[in-house]
């Protein structure tokens, strides 16, 4: 039932992540929203749906960037797979789990994103792409993990089964 609402959720965020933010930067950097709901989610509802979250997110990033199609899908469904393993409950409470995940899982996706490039054979400067844009973003994302959180959370409420009835 997640993926009903989830689908416009991810492409929402999709597009206002390629559009919106796309011309607005703080420390020389934009938030990740699709990222940072595929890591909100992994964390709520654990590394499956924190997957397909991020396959699904990551595809709506594809399908808006000018690269190479699969790359942010990739990217996003590992740091979903990541960010939603059991061994991170050891990190300690659940919002801070979430921002250091948020952070983390910011910097693996860029990464990610930078290791595939250069398969590829683009021309990469890891250097200046930490310091210009995954630094920030990691940044941002980690102090926007709580509006997620909250968010998601109510969503993740919504979107159980109720006792008696059909879920719908």
């Amino acid at each position: 039932m997640s993926l009903y609402f989830g689908i416009p959720i991810l492409l929402l965020a999709a597009v206002l992540q390629s559009v919106w933010l796309e011309n607005i930067q703080v420390l020389g950097g934009r938030p990740d929203l699709v990222l940072l709901l595929a890591v909100t989610w992994a964390i709520i509802r654990g590394a499956n749906e924190g997957a397909v979250w991020g396959f699904v997110g990551g595809i709506c990033c594809d399908l808006l960037s000018g690269g190479d199609f699969g790359m942010w899908t990739f990217a996003l469904t590992a740091v979903g797979f990541l960010a939603g393993q059991s061994w991170i409950h050891a990190l300690g409470p659940t919002l801070i789990r979430l921002a250091l995940m948020s952070a983390l899982g910011t910097l693996l996706g860029h990464g990610i994103l930078l290791g595939t490039m250069a398969v590829l054979g683009y021309s990469v400067n890891v250097g200046q792409s930490v310091q210009t844009v995954a630094g920030p973003a990691a940044l941002l994302n980690f102090l926007l993990s709580p509006f997620a959180f909250t968010f998601l959370v109510w969503f993740h409420k919504r979107s159980q089964p109720r006792w008696g009835g059909t879920g719908l």
